[in-house]
């Protein structure tokens, strides 16, 4: 059995070691126009010089020749011809496959704004990225990035945190991290980011970057009528799936990829993994991206074992669980807390922990007591349990959750 392996981070290797676990014998190539490994999630550290390159790599450098895979990284693979089951890479070197997985990620999108298509305006969703933002950032004074979400937030403390001294973010939404925080705790950390040197306007967005006769940003226009400085840009608003190598072809895809709970796509033995996909995620119930590492390593462990002719299923799958730790304080949310359901009830329960901090866990829950979304902010301690509760539709009692296992009760079929 043959196996092509296109993409190396999260779900690709998870895939290769999970296939070779299920077959010994099979030969199995990895394409990657990367030329190395390394975690997303260590990409603002390595742009800020906090880290480097080879700091973000997440395996040991035996793992190709301990999982018998054929690592052929630097590759970028321009063709997939299906009736002759061939990958063509763009030099024009052909792989034969049995079994195809694609996990090609996503890329920067920029925001369709006048001017931000330029010099001095960069993404972070690749080493490629975080390397040029090192090379470049200490000699610009002004930095503005747009979108604060999880890279935009961690890019912003790690730039404060190696002394630049002007770094400013924008998010349209009332509060940073959007899609993770509400009311309370977003504000919370806007007020946090400020206290540490970050210029934050939220609720506002970019209408225009304005240039200088060369050609280099001058500054940034909002929709409130402000006019920020900026000598260079960050884009973390934004990114679009790397799909077109099978949407070519005919797969069903939406923003990413369809795959069904084995992660197989529309096209036939061919199957998909990580960010490049949507697939049903179990707290809302309907197909959207999963976006996260523990997700797409998931997904690329369900696809490797179906590849090799076992039978694995996403179950309890989501994308919608997030932990960060920012400017010493650590924050975990699970489920849909950015689009809560009107008829779900909100509680806030705080407390001041040993060392005199904040803690608080913010609960949903349904008219049956149904935990639908939690946040922890401070002690996280609980916070796999809290997952699971959600994950498990589980009920709660009356109890005060500042003890998880004493106030599940029973999961609700």
């Amino acid at each position: 059995m043959k196996y092509v392996i296109i993409g190396n981070s999260a779900a690709g290797t998870a895939a290769a070691e999970t296939i070779r676990q299920q077959d010994p014998h099979g030969e199995i190539i990895m394409l990657s126009r990367d030329t190395n490994f390394y975690s997303r999630c260590q990409l603002h550290l390595v742009a800020s010089g906090q880290r480097s390159p080879e700091q973000a790599n997440f395996l040991p450098a035996d793992w190709a020749q301990r999982y018998g895979v054929d690592l052929q990284l630097g590759r970028s693979v321009s063709e997939i011809d299906m009736a002759r089951r061939l990958v063509r890479c763009e030099d024009g070197e052909q792989f034969a496959y049995n079994r195809l997985l694609l996990t090609t990620g996503s890329r920067s999108a920029l925001p369709p704004v006048q001017g931000m298509d330029g010099p001095g305006v960069y993404g972070l969703r690749h080493m490629a990225d975080a390397e040029q933002l090192r090379q470049v950032y200490r000699n610009q004074r002004h930095i503005v990035i747009i979108g604060a979400g999880l890279v935009g937030c961690e890019l912003a403390e790690a730039l404060v945190e190696v002394g630049h001294p002007s770094v400013s973010l924008v998010e349209m939404s009332p509060y940073p991290l959007p899609l993770q925080l509400e009311e309370v705790t977003g504000r919370r950390l806007g007020h946090m980011m400020q206290q540490h040197g970050i210029n934050l306007y939220c609720g506002d967005g970019v209408t225009q970057v304005e240039r200088n006769t060369d050609g280099t940003p001058a500054a940034v226009h909002l929709k409130s009528g402000k006019r920020l400085p900026a000598d260079l840009i960050v884009a973390a608003a934004g990114v679009r799936a790397n799909t077109e190598l099978l949407t070519r072809l005919g797969a069903e895809c939406n923003r990413g990829l369809i795959i069904d709970e084995g992660c197989r796509t529309s096209l036939p033995d061919i199957f998909a993994a990580g960010d490049v996909t949507e697939c049903r995620d179990v707290t809302l119930d309907r197909v959207m991206s999963s976006a996260i590492w523990p997700a797409a390593r998931k997904q690329g462990r369900v696809a490797g074992t179906n590849m090799a002719g076992g039978k694995a299923s996403l179950q309890e799958h989501t994308g919608l669980r997030a932990s960060v730790s920012l400017f010493g304080t650590s924050m975990v949310s699970v489920g849909a807390v950015f689009s809560p359901d009107p008829a779900w009830q909100k509680q806030i329960y705080d407390r001041t922990d040993s060392r005199g901090r904040l803690c608080s866990k913010i609960c949903y829950s349904d008219s049956k007591g149904v935990l639908k979304a939690a946040i922890l902010w401070g002690d996280i301690s609980q916070a796999g349990l809290y997952g699971e509760a959600v994950l498990k539709r589980c009920q709660l009692g009356d109890l005060d959750p500042g003890d998880l296992p004493d106030y599940l009760m029973q999961a609700v079929v």
